[in-house]
Order: C-alpha cells, then sequence, then structure tokens
C-alpha cells in the first residue's frame, strides 16, 4: 500500500468556553474512502473544517499531515492555498453566489487562483453532465432544487482535480435518485486515485458508496465513528 496521503494523530479541538472534540488517529490512502459518522453536534463537520483547512489546528491539538503538509504549522493564507487544488471542498451548506450562472459558480473557484482553461471548462461540463445537471449550466442558484445544488457543489469541489475530497453531508435531504449520482461520483473520483472523506447521517450511504457495479468503480469504505 503507498504512503498515506492523510495521516492524522491524536486530533483534538476546542471551541472556546466548550470541552475539547477528541478526533484520535486515522490515515487516509488514495483510493480510498473514509466514511465519518456519529451523533448530531460530535464534531463530524468540525472535523472536516479542520482538514480542509478552515479552521486552525492548535499547537496542543495534535498534528494533521495532508500530502506532506503539517496543517498545524501553515498560515491561514497557506491553508487558503490547499483549496481547490489539493483539498475539494464540498460543505454541508451549498454556498453559491447568486448573480452568477450555475456554470459561472462551478468554475469560480479556479477562476479565483488563475486563468480557467479549455481544458478546465471540458471538465465541467463533463462533470454536469456526469450528475445529470447539464441543463442548469446557464441558470440561477435560486431556480434549482436542494439535490440540484448539491450536485453542482459536488461537481465544483471536484473541478480541479484535487487530491482529498471532503464531503460533508452530501446526500442529506437528496431523493434516491440524485443520492445515487452523488455516490456514483465520489466512487468514481476514489476509483482513479483520489481520496475522500466523507461525513453523513444517511444510513444508506455507505451501501452506496460500496456498490461498485465494475472493478473501474471500486473504492474501499471505512468508518470512522466519533464518541
Amino acid at each position: 500500500m503507498p504512503p498515506a496521503l492523510l495521516n492524522v494523530h491524536n486530533l483534538s479541538h476546542r471551541f472556546e468556553g466548550r470541552r475539547a472534540i477528541p478526533f484520535g488517529s486515522f490515515a487516509v490512502h488514495a483510493g480510498s474512502i473514509l466514511l465519518v459518522r456519529g451523533a448530531s453536534g460530535c464534531g463530524k463537520s468540525t472535523l472536516l473544517h479542520l482538514l480542509g483547512g478552515v479552521l486552525s489546528i492548535a499547537n496542543d491539538s495534535g498534528t494533521a499531515m495532508l500530502d506532506d503538509i503539517d496543517l498545524a504549522t501553515i498560515s491561514a493564507s497557506a491553508r487558503d492555498r490547499l483549496r481547490p487544488t489539493v483539498v475539494g471542498w464540498m460543505p454541508q451548506r451549498q454556498f453559491m453566489i447568486h448573480s452568477l450562472s450555475v456554470f459561472e459558480n462551478l468554475l469560480l473557484p479556479v477562476a479565483l487562483k488563475g486563468a480557467v482553461t479549455a481544458e478546465v471548462r471540458q471538465r465541467a461540463t463533463d462533470l454536469l453532465q456526469a450528475l445529470a445537471i447539464s441543463q442548469l449550466a446557464d441558470q440561477r442558484p435560486a431556480t434549482l432544487s436542494v439535490g440540484q445544488a448539491a450536485r453542482v457543489c459536488l461537481a465544483r469541489a471536484l473541478l480541479a482535480g484535487p487530491k482529498l475530497l471532503l464531503a460533508d453531508e452530501p446526500t442529506a435531504a437528496l431523493d434516491d435518485a440524485s443520492a445515487q449520482l452523488v455516490a456514483q461520483q465520489i466512487r468514481a473520483f476514489a476509483a482513479v486515485g483520489g481520496a475522500v472523506i466523507v461525513a453523513s447521517h444517511d444510513r444508506e450511504l455507505r451501501s452506496l458508496l460500496s456498490d461498485a457495479r465494475s472493478t473501474d468503480d471500486a473504492a474501499s469504505v471505512e468508518e470512522l465513528i466519533l464518541p
């Protein structure tokens, strides 16, 4: 097995005035999916925020090494630069700019880093097609259903070809068809060597993520249960 893309050791986080949330130690390899579970409020979203560089890791709160980068020691601006190329971020709340079209929202994280190439535009088109939302490219976010918006946000997280995908409740409130499409794309990303961490309450998601219909769509799925 190749070296882990992500190594977490004795990681925890404390919000001011509250007890520390323990996350323990674990590793995530390329081509694998880690499904994070636990009761509401146990820290699933907080863990993803720490690993995505949105929250800082305190000096005495453990370590997280991502692609040989120590997340506990780099600056806030360096953490921001992890997204979208090292980390693809699909937050639970589906933030989009309402004055932009779906396609423009999809391209935005890449555009903020530099020029959008023809190759990136083609990949964006391919992702919209794979997620069955290509007809929405020119629409505004306010016209989208919950399931459509979730698929746009997943496409946006995958567009730059990140090494690690972080998906927070990616199938929450989705119908079966939308959840299946989301799970298929997460599996496909892992199958070509991407690493994935998914935080979810969805009891059906593990079976969807494990439901490889061909050897090209296979990925190992492990679980991390937070106390």
